[in-house]
């Protein structure tokens, strides 16, 4: 009996114990690790690269770069970190208030290659699933950091649907040469909704656009993948 008892106390904690340790873990990865911030670089790298072959061909029109901003510009970790600590999830309310404070940092290599493309008169436009109602804290975290931010700048906010599409089809006009983001979402709406299974057909179909049209920054954290998981 009390080896029954020692052993359902070690099963109860342990199992705890991992299922915490599952978040801590990717929240160690990409707090500290070397490879993270490298992984980022190369992304850039990339698509420095991509930019300047496009600025190459001599096209009259104004190239634009469509960007997502969390885990793609602004780095949130301390707030992940803080519901990793207090065991709570993420909902407006917290996360209105992390915005708020207009403290998030550059994801490594961001600020370098936007301010790059911003000065061969490249248009930037911003496309999150930030909120509306979260605009001005958005914008001043962005100006305070140095990204190119002007009167004419597009930064184009969550009002319902995560699905960015309709954002996307309202910017069709503008010559994009490539989408920068952490999550497949980013890119493309046909990633939407879909389970990891399919996402991955879906990005063996388009294995040609990564690294070229599609920039993406690594995520360990949070995004899409997530689901089914328990955190």
């Amino acid at each position: 009996m009390r080896l029954l008892v020692i052993f359902c106390l070690f099963f109860t904690f342990g199992c705890s114990s991992n299922k915490v340790s599952q978040k801590d873990h990717s929240m160690y990865w990409h707090k500290n690790s070397a490879e993270y911030k490298a992984l980022c670089l190369q992304a850039y790298n990339a698509a420095k690269n991509k930019l300047d072959i496009e600025l190459s061909k001599n096209i009259d029109e104004t190239l634009a770069i469509v960007a997502d901003l969390d885990e793609t510009i602004l780095n949130n970790t301390p707030y992940n970190e803080m519901l990793i600590e207090e065991n709570i999830s993420f909902n407006q309310e917290n996360w209105s208030d992390w915005v708020n404070k207009k403290i998030a940092t550059a994801v490594p290599g961001s600020l370098d290659f936007f301010n790059y493309a911003d000065s061969k008169g490249v248009e930037i436009i911003y496309l999150s699933n930030r909120r509306v109602e979260n605009y001005e804290p958005t914008k001043e975290n962005l100006i305070s950091l140095g990204f190119p931010f002007k009167e004419s700048t597009k930064m184009l906010l969550r009002t319902n649907s995560r699905d960015k599409d309709e954002r996307r089809k309202s910017i069709e006009n503008y010559n994009i040469i490539m989408f920068v983001g952490d999550n497949l979402g980013d890119f493309d709406s046909t990633f939407f909704d879909k389970n990891n299974l399919e996402r991955w057909e879906i990005s063996k179909s388009k294995k040609e656009k990564f690294g070229d049209s599609f920039i993406l920054i690594p995520n360990l954290i949070y995004g899409d993948w997530e689901v089914g998981f328990n955190n």
